[in-house]
């Protein structure tokens, strides 16, 4: 088989808008590939409904930063949030220069308002399609310095005297070898290691074990938010937390409100809301009779309820795995403890989300800390340096029988049970240095498993009640 060689700048993996921010703002005079896994809008930011945070139309940022510290019980970092929020004023407006149009009405923008959001402060674009409209204008954007390559698994990061120095992908079935002067990781999340799931199904949890073969520090691996409202039909579809924010209620199927116990009703946090759900027994039902010019204003779950025959007046929802907080550990400006080495958006550590990320935070913290990644990012020499691989040697029909596992216990209640049997089964696998493109992505998938695997049995052994308390510690180390 065929090596190829890419030398660029600047490598990126991923093409959200974690990826696409830093490519924006790279100084121009330096070359910048992206690479994507699947085709390059097959990434969570394409799929975002919800929209965009920010207090730019606030006198401060303050309400923002308390709303956020609110919905993570105080664990998030707040140093780190101050940066979120103050810094995500301006981002509202840096958008619109890169010809990004936010939904307006005859008093301005058409600001949302979400769960635990104190205000209506969510920015919309194209209604609840935010994310597909903004990727589409922003890397409409990118510059003749920014070039971009689908199909591109990356398998493994090359290193040469401690220092990052490019990676080892696969074009299709092809080789590749990129050598770049600093590599930046904006893989994405860990949803698609299963079904129920919000997530692209390319978001599988590679940069983790990328940066972990590396050295690089993890953290918080086992702080996952699981979205409350999919739609409840055979194929996952994320219903937007702003339907709750213009009136919509969680109901039973006789129309009493689950979540009348709380003060904020069904706009209480998100993992409040999709612990009562995920405990309640019987079907839970949004019930949108309030909601004024529904069709209008959310044109893609109308689509899609349209298209499954769904009653918009009474639509039917389970929680699913939407968000990992936890990630590889950065500074503010997305460096890690490893030379030429950054990670940024999802894939990231940052410290703004604790245990439970305030809505629309995300793409908010994508623009913001992207922006930062670009402005402290160090170049050196791209060097020719060589990496041995090995890869589990499974087949396709054991492989799938890992996932079906893996379903079981990467839940909002995880079987503990499932996930050491696992962790036993997947370390008696056979390696092989053999390596195809499908074994080496079944063997990121495994070990990005293994990794949150071992990151919640770990956290088991402490006591549940004492939880808060030092992760609020960790996270502001």
């Amino acid at each position: 088989m065929s090596l190829q060689i890419k030398k660029t700048d600047i490598l990126i993996i991923g093409t959200g808008l974690a990826a696409v921010a830093t490519a924006l703002h790279v100084p121009s005079s330096l070359s910048v590939l992206l690479v994507s896994k699947g085709e390059v809008t097959s990434t969570n930011s394409d799929l975002a409904q919800g929209g965009i945070a920010s207090s730019y139309l606030e006198e401060t940022s303050e309400a923002h930063k308390e709303d956020t510290m609110l919905a993570s019980n105080r664990t998030s970092c707040s140093e780190r949030v101050d940066i979120l929020v103050k810094e995500g004023r301006r981002a509202i407006e840096e958008m619109e220069r890169f010809g990004v149009r936010f939904d307006r009405d005859e008093d301005g923008y058409a600001l949302g308002r979400e769960g635990a959001h104190q205000l209506h402060r969510i920015f919309h674009a194209g209604g609840d399609e935010t994310g597909r409209h903004v990727m589409r204008q922003l890397r409409r954007s990118l510059p003749d310095n920014v070039s971009i390559l689908e199909h591109v698994l990356v398998h493994d990061l090359v290193m040469k005297e401690g220092r990052v120095v490019g990676a080892l992908a696969f074009h299709h079935e092809e080789m590749l070898q990129l050598e770049a002067g600093a590599v930046i990781l904006a893989t994405g999340g860990i949803g698609g290691l299963i079904d129920w799931t919000s997530n692209a199904k390319t978001v599988t949890g590679d940069g983790l074990v990328l940066a972990n073969r590396c050295g690089a520090k993890l953290t918080h691996l086992q702080q996952i938010q699981f979205h409350p409202t999919l739609l409840a039909a055979e194929e996952p579809h994320l219903v937007t937390e702003a339907l709750r924010g213009a009136g919509a209620k969680l109901v039973d199927a006789s129309g009493n409100h689950v979540m009348a116990h709380d003060p904020l009703g069904s706009l209480a946090p998100r993992d409040v809301v999709a612990r009562v759900l995920t405990d309640h027994v019987g079907l839970v039902f949004l019930d949108t009779t309030k909601v004024k010019r529904l069709r209008d204003r959310f044109p893609k779950l109308v689509a899609t309820c349209d298209k499954l025959g769904i009653d918009l007046r009474q639509i039917p929802v389970r929680p699913g795995l939407h968000f990992h907080m936890g990630g590889i550990e950065v500074d503010e400006s997305g460096r890690t403890d490893v030379d030429g080495l950054y990670a940024v958006g999802e894939v990231a550590d940052t410290g703004v989300h604790g245990t439970n990320r305030l809505a629309s935070n995300s793409l908010l913290e994508c623009w913001v800390f992207g922006k930062r990644v670009a402005e402290a990012i160090q170049v050196n020499d791209a060097s020719l340096a060589t990496s041995d691989v090995m890869v589990y040697d499974i087949s396709p029909e054991t492989f799938q029988a890992f996932r079906h596992q893996i379903g079981k216990w990467l839940t909002i209640s995880p079987n503990l049970d499932e996930m050491k049997c696992f962790l036993q089964n997947t370390q008696t696998l056979t390696l092989t240095k053999h390596v195809t493109r499908q074994l080496s992505e079944q063997t990121l998938q495994l070990d990005a498993a293994r990794l949150l695997a071992q990151s919640i049995l770990e956290m088991e052994r402490y006591d549940e009640h004492d939880l808060s308390t030092r992760t609020a510690a960790t996270v502001s180390d």
